[in-house]
């Protein structure tokens, strides 16, 4: 029996595995446009080639086999044209780059680049400027010219975000020479099916896609290098949803300015991901390909400089929510992490590699078939950051244990054993570099606060600027801040690391616009800084964390405003200062000083107010020259050149012998007289005169006009200049101002405390020995003393919610609106009826479009001048029906919206037409639609949709939050809402309407309007 069973068993013939992945094949065509570079100041060459003219080359794949850089012997290669010449007048601007067409999936578009390159020469401009020459140029430049540098771009988030920037950089490996300036433009990309003609610009259903999975490596390229990180599982994390007592965690993964995020684990904080990330390392250069010579020759410049501005591996957890995140923790690995471990592992793409168990009943006499493996399936020997049990910090939320991460990463295939870093995150430490400066920093600081309380004592000026105990408030202090805790490892770090330069489509970045965008992130603010009104050190946050989690403080809302404005290439500053406001916790609610955060921007003479909070700008004329600073910065220079130093003689050594009786030289001020020792007798005090009174007064008035005199010429009294007519700033809402900062310095307010009342000249340096307006943290040549990198250095921007999402949000929020009413008022034993005929749908839809255009109006700009004088010489007595339909606008927008003016001496970007005509051709178009929406409401008024005998009343409310919990506590909180809710009338119908607009980045405009 045992010999018929062994005749009968069969052996494996072949093992036979395959990976399917299904996905739709498009045509891509990706129109480029916009592009501008800026040169590097501090290259070597910048004085060489920021004169000469410049043009572009672009270089984009055909597909997936086609990398621009690649050799290719069959077929085409990738597609490059080169642009015209830049204009001869000093910008590098060009407006259009081409049309380029990829076929393939979208997978294979996001693991795509492209690759620009910037040439530089001077050509004769009768040649260069000929359209014919630029037409037979575009596919072969041949006029003469020297490849400037080249920028390689990812195309990991073209579909999402049409913004690029990147570094143009040179195969040099002197270091000084090496970037050569800042790249940036759009690059849109338009969705054809593969054949098709038509474009697809809406598409609100999801296209069916084959989901990817930890193992999914078949759309890699095997002639690439990977940074890999595989992710296992966290532990102990924070509850992020007090309701069900759990957190639905995902992974969101940044390195090299791409973005990655992992599938969302509902309802766990004890998430297995098992989810592994692929980074390509990519070079520009086509010499320093994966093992080749160049890449050993230049190991220790061009390949270093290349992986160092690529950055840190960010990892962090958050909590899912279609309009908001909740950030549960993050950690960071550095490449020293990685390169610097000392022993190898065996490792594939797809992770550890498992020991075979041998089979017991395996025959040792067949012969053992050897296994073919894929590409990404061959083991290597590499090194393995092993990050088990690393700590999750930085998270605002309560969390009784400590949360903790799983993870591992490496490089695949990995680099030559002798490419090591040295780890040049700064340890945390009690003394740190940046600790002892800002050490230095607070003691200037007290000392000219001291200074300062002398001839105004009860000002904001005099107070102490440095915290004696942990009980004191803003309204005891004046603090002078310039470093913060960094968000992930939890050390000093300077306050300009915060700010990072955002670019944005241009539609976007008009001022108005930009303002209301930043107003609807969601504001929340911890306890700790409403209780002490004192802006906590780990209380700023960088603008990719605040986009990330869509919420933060005012100060959250000011570095994102300004990292904005430095994209959109204004001379921006994060202002710190202080403000009265409300006491929270105070029964009178008295107001109090509070510490609060805004943005500051300087053009031609005039320095602007950000305002995110209120979302208001205000515009202060001739508050400083921008030709001053030249002049004082070209003296300099010459004095550097002309004047050699002079080497002091040293004073004649008297052997250390000194009068017994000398003392040092000191300065008595005023209020020392009174202190002043005497010598001899005292003076015998003298005896009042009759009759001398009204002599004495007179003396005391003079001699307190003296003292008043002499407080007004003190340097830190307001300046005079600033309170005449064509200066002088009726309303600004601040009471102080500390100090301003950008990505570069920091500077402290040594003039009067008072923003109206000062000047803003921050880099002139006072030669004639006298007092400094603007003190800076960094002084000069201390750049390369105290080095530092934004936190971000760069951060994308996701694009708005699509149609879809944004539809079913707000018809959510309608439909919970409706039942809180009907709850609220059937506990209370009343019915409650709706009317929602279309008609009347319809005409609340086109009133709550007027309130989100109103959002947008400058009311500065030449239309808002125009109705407010209109409304003016408009008769107060005329009536409705004599008032013509312009009339009837003017007095709409003035006695309803409330239409005013607070800067009574204008705005720079209605007086100088030349830098923002686009700016005031996109305001005069939302006027014109504003007044185009109010006539269409306005004739519907006489067959308003209102049942017979009832009468139609109501109100708007806007929310910078789409939380549904946020807008039903907000609306409680309204007596006109709750007055609404309690109506105890019979027969009444209520009306409710939502309407919400998509930002970028995710962000919400949210309406809400209830009627009755």
């Amino acid at each position: 029996m045992a010999d018929k069973k062994k005749s009968k068993s069969l052996q494996d013939v072949a093992l036979f595995r395959c990976r399917v992945n299904l996905e739709e094949i498009f045509d891509f065509d990706l129109y480029c446009d916009n592009w501008t570079l800026e040169l590097n100041k501090k290259n070597k060459e910048y004085d060489q080639v920021k004169n000469e003219r410049k043009r572009l080359t672009l270089t984009f794949p055909r597909d997936s086999r086609t990398p621009p850089g690649a050799k290719r012997f069959l077929g085409k290669g990738a597609a490059s044209q080169t642009v015209e010449w830049n204009k001869d007048d000093g910008r590098f601007f060009w407006a259009s780059c081409g049309k380029y067409v990829f076929r393939g999936t979208r997978t294979h578009l996001q693991n795509s680049y492209f690759i620009v390159s910037v040439l530089t020469g001077k050509p004769m401009s009768f040649i260069a400027d000929n359209p014919t020459v630029q037409t037979l140029e575009r596919y072969a430049p041949a006029q003469p010219h020297r490849v400037l540098g080249r920028c390689l771009m990812n195309l990991t988030s073209v579909l999402d975000m049409s913004v690029f920037q990147g570094k143009v950089k040179r195969f040099t490996p002197d270091a000084a020479r090496y970037i050569v300036g800042d790249l940036n433009g759009n690059v849109k990309a338009i969705l054809r099916s593969k054949g098709m003609k038509e474009p697809e610009f809406d598409f609100r259903g999801e296209r069916p896609e084959q989901l990817k999975t930890a193992t999914t490596v078949s759309h890699l390229n095997p002639s690439e290098r990977y940074l890999v990180l595989r992710v296992k599982k966290c532990e102990s994390l924070p509850v992020a949803d007090v309701d069900t007592g759990s957190s639905d965690p995902y992974l969101r993964v940044t390195w090299d300015n791409m973005v990655m995020l992992s599938p969302i684990i509902m309802q766990s904080l004890r998430p297995v991901f098992n989810q592994s990330f692929y980074f390509p390392v990519r070079q520009v250069f086509a010499e320093m390909r994966m093992g080749s010579k160049a890449e050993r020759k230049y190991q220790e410049t061009i390949l270093r400089y290349e992986l160092v501005s690529k950055g840190t591996l960010k990892i962090e957890v958050w909590d899912d929510d279609v309009t908001s995140a909740d950030y549960l923790g993050g950690a960071q690995v550095t490449l020293g992490d990685i390169l610097n471990v000392r022993g190898q592992d065996k490792r594939n793409l797809l992770g550890g590699i498992k020991e075979e168990k041998p089979d017991e009943d395996e025959d040792e006499l067949q012969p053992k078939q050897k296994k073919t493996s894929q590409w990404y399936e061959k083991e290597r020997m590499v090194r393995v950051f092993d990050g088990t049990r690393t700590a999750l910090a930085a998270s605002s939320i309560a969390n009784k244990d400590t949360a903790l991460i799983h993870f591992e990463s490496y490089f695949f295939p990995d680099w030559a054993e002798t490419l090591r870093f040295e780890d040049s995150t700064v340890a945390e430490s009690a003394e740190s570099v940046w600790a002892n400066k800002e050490k230095k920093w607070n003691l200037a600081n007290e000392t000219k606060a001291a200074e300062y309380a002398v001839p105004f004592p009860d000002s904001i000026g005099g107070k102490k600027c440095k915290e004696e105990h942990g009980g004191q408030t803003a309204d005891q202090l004046r603090r002078f801040p310039c470093i913060g805790l960094h968000p992930l490892i939890r050390v000093e770090t300077p306050l300009m690391a915060y700010l990072s330069a955002i670019i944005i489509p241009e539609e976007w970045s008009f001022p108005a616009k930009l303002l209301e965008w930043v107003h609807c992130l969601t504001f929340e603010i911890s306890m700790r800084q409403v209780r002490t009104g004192l802006i906590p050190s780990d209380g700023w946050k960088d603008p990719e964390f605040v986009l990330a989690r869509r919420k933060g403080a005012a100060q959250d809302h000011a570095i994102l405003l300004c990292s904005l404005l430095l994209g959109c290439k204004q001379d921006a500053y994060v202002v710190k200062g202080t403000i009265f406001s409300k006491e929270v916790f105070s029964i009178d609610k008295r107001d109090t000083l509070i510490e609060h955060s805004w943005v500051m921007t300087r053009h031609k003479g005039w320095v602007t107010f950000w305002e995110p909070c209120s979302r208001q700008m205000y515009h202060l004329p001739n508050r400083y020259n921008p030709k001053k600073t030249k002049k004082r910065r070209g003296a300099k220079e010459e004095v550097k050149e002309e004047l050699p130093i002079e080497e002091e003689e040293p004073e004649e050594d008297d052997n250390g012998m000194q009068w017994e009786g000398e003392v040092a030289d000191a300065c008595v001020r005023l209020e020392d007289m009174e202190t002043l020792p005497t010598i001899g007798r005292m003076p015998k005090p003298k005896m009042r005169v009759a009759g001398k009174k009204k002599g004495e007064d007179k003396g005391r008035e003079k001699l307190k006009e003296e003292l008043i005199a002499q407080r007004e010429s003190l340097f830190i009294a307001p300046n005079r200049n600033m309170l005449q007519q064509n200066n002088l700033v009726t309303w600004l809402p601040y009471d102080s101002i500390e100090v301003v900062f950008n990505q570069a310095n920091c500077w402290a307010n040594r003039q009067n405390h008072h923003p109206a009342c000062i000047l803003f000249d921050l880099d002139v340096d006072d030669d004639d020995g006298g007092p400094r307006q603007w003190e800076p943290f960094l002084k000069e040549g201390e750049e390369a003393e105290f080095p530092f990198q934004p936190i971000c250095p760069s951060v994308s921007v996701q694009p708005e919610l699509k149609s879809n999402v944004v539809d079913t949000l707000q018809e959510d929020l309608r439909t919970e609106m409706m039942q809180n009413l009907q709850l609220y008022r059937g506990k209370k034993g009343m019915d409650t009826m709706f009317d929602h005929n279309e008609e009347l749908m319809a005409q609340l839809k086109i009133f709550l479009d007027m309130q989100e255009v109103w959002r947008q109006l400058d009311p500065d700009s030449h239309d808002a001048t125009r109705i407010l004088d209109g409304y003016e010489e408009t008769p107060k007595d005329l009536l409705p029906a004599a008032m013509s339909e312009q009339q009837h606008f003017w007095k709409y927008m003035i006695e309803t919206m409330k239409l005013a003016r607070w800067n009574t001496l204008g705005s720079p970007y209605f007086q100088d037409a030349s830098s923002s005509k686009d700016y005031q051709k996109d305001q005069a178009r939302l006027w014109a639609l504003m007044q185009k929406l109010f006539s269409e409401f306005r004739k519907k008024e006489d067959s308003f949709p209102i049942k017979r005998g009832k009468k139609f009343h109501g109100f708007p409310v806007h929310f910078c939050t789409s939380d549904q919990e946020s807008i039903r506590r907000y609306l409680m909180q309204i007596p006109a809402y709750k007055a609404m809710m309690d109506m105890t009338e019979e027969d009444i119908y209520y009306t409710i309407e939502c309407n919400m607009i998509g930002r970028l980045g995710g962000i919400l405009s949210v309406w809400h309007a209830q009627t009755v």
